[in-house]
This record gives C-alpha cells, structure tokens and sequence, in this order.
C-alpha cells in the first residue's frame, strides 16, 4: 500500500472512532479509544510528513519478514503505529506486568521484541525508545497480562528496557549474526 496524497485522518466525535482514509471507497478504523488519544479535535485533518515517514519506515521493517511468520497485516500494523505515533497519549511505564530479561543492553535497530507476563508472551513491535523506556505495539491478535487483563492488537503498552525479550522471528532469521551469537 501505497502513501497518496488523499490519505486523510477521519476523527467521528459522536463515536470516537479515528480512521484513516485511504481513498474515496477504502479506509482503515484505528482500534484505539479516544481516552488513549491526544490532539483529536479535528473531522479531517491530512496526515504529514513525519506520519508518512513512519509508515514507510514500519512497512520497510516489517517487510523484512516473511508474511507467514507475522501474526498482523503489514499495513495495518503501519497505520496504528502512525497513528499511535501522532495522536498516542503519553502512558506511565507499566513493567511490573512483565517479567524481567537478562539484557542488559537492546540493540538500538532491532525493533521487534517479545514480552512475558507469566501468563502469555507476545511480539511487539518498538515504536519509540529512549535509554530507559520504549513503547510497544503489540502485533499478537491478543496477550494475556494478568488472570483479569488481556492486551488487544496493536494495544500499546511502555516498559523498561529490562523487559524486552528478543523475538524469536529475529532469532530464527539471525541465527548466524553476532546478535544471534550474543544471546547464545
């Protein structure tokens, strides 16, 4: 799929659905709530540089994988994290939901990552970090968090670095690469 230059943000006030529109007979409902929102106060609004340019660098990254070993669409994965990326409010870390890694130190590029509650474990894509944090959009159709808390696709969620895991889909794709060889 490709950016035009009709993409549009579609924001409904009454239903508080935000969609992005593709073209005049396709568009895509972003599955986030308006509480998780920021900066919504529009009915069209077009998507900028910077949203363009987070969807291309996503679809390049998730392009890099085979379809099959992917448990979301390419494209849909790219919208919410553009969409996330633009309208997403700001969230306290949540790490005591996961249980901590032996890494001490996350490769800046690797942008795929898996986390462990104890329950389930789910691979999510990094969308943004720091030294400290990164939030994470889960790609899973669902994880479980806790015996009452189930994550929903593309849910975002931000924890320490401590919690990343390395997604397996990387390590079976590097098995040979000295990122493959450092967790060996």
């Amino acid at each position: 799929m490709e950016s035009q230059p009709h993409w549009l943000w579609l924001y409904n006030q009454e239903s508080g659905e935000l969609s992005v529109k593709l073209s005049e007979e396709n568009s895509c409902q972003i599955a986030y709530k308006p509480n998780q929102l920021v900066n919504i106060h529009f009915e069209r609004s077009e998507l900028d540089i910077e949203d363009a340019t987070v969807f291309q660098s996503t679809t390049e990254l998730l392009e890099g994988y085979p379809s099959d070993k992917l448990p979301c669409a390419i494209d849909d994965a790219a919208l919410h994290a553009m969409a996330w990326k633009r309208f997403g409010r700001p969230q306290m870390p949540q790490s005591w939901h996961f249980q901590k890694s032996d890494i001490t130190e996350w490769p800046e590029e690797r942008r795929l990552c898996e986390l462990n509650s104890g329950f389930d474990q789910g691979l999510f894509m990094i969308i943004d970090a720091d030294d400290e944090f990164a939030s994470c959009v889960l790609l899973d159709e669902s994880m479980q968090l806790s015996a009452i808390k189930t994550m929903r696709q593309f849910q975002v969620i931000k924890v320490t670095l401590n919690r990343l895991l390395p997604a397996t889909i990387d390590l079976a794709m590097s098995s040979q690469s000295s990122w493959g060889q450092r967790l060996a």
